[in-house]
């Protein structure tokens, strides 16, 4: 009776452990796929944030190079007047001459305004392609990080 009962207990036992480990990794590859998606949502995420990024960068260009369009007309006036005002000193004419020199002056001080415009939009545009491919690098991470999960949890499914 003992021997009877020790076996039917070991049986049991067996049996019990048998069933836990059997669960254990189905338990383990579900836990595996819901990290997996989670992860697939991060990454869609990230990706939304990066074409964002691009669109805002793209955007910036578009206003640096219309500034920089905007500031060679305005260097060519002032040109033009710089001319205009040499011709006005070889005809003698110094009143018109000092009228000349203070508008080209003026269109220099905007000059200056707008190449440190340009120059603060320019580093704007760096620091957000910096932070663009911090952000691809980390995404790429993710990637190999998710494709090994992937290996690993159809590793263990194949256990199974």
């Amino acid at each position: 009776m003992k021997t009877n009962t020790l076996m039917l207990t070991a049986g049991l036992f067996s049996m019990i452990s048998a069933a836990a480990f059997a669960q254990t990794p189905v338990a383990q590859v579900q836990h595996d796929n819901a990290q997996i998606r989670q992860d697939s949502k991060q990454i869609h995420q990230d990706t939304r944030e990066i074409k964002h990024d691009n669109a805002v960068i793209a955007v910036k260009k578009d206003e640096v190079a219309a500034g920089k369009q905007q500031l060679h007309a305005e260097k060519q006036e002032s040109k033009a007047l710089a001319h205009a005002e040499h011709q006005d000193l070889k005809q003698g004419n110094l009143a018109g001459a000092a009228q000349l020199e203070q508008a080209r002056r003026n269109e220099q001080v905007a000059i200056k305004q707008q190449k440190q415009e340009i120059h603060h939009d320019q580093k704007v545009i760096a620091h957000h392609a910096v932070d663009k491919h911090a952000t691809q690098v980390a995404r790429q991470e993710d990637k190999v990080d998710r494709h090994i999960d992937t290996a690993k949890r159809d590793h263990d499914a194949n256990k199974i």
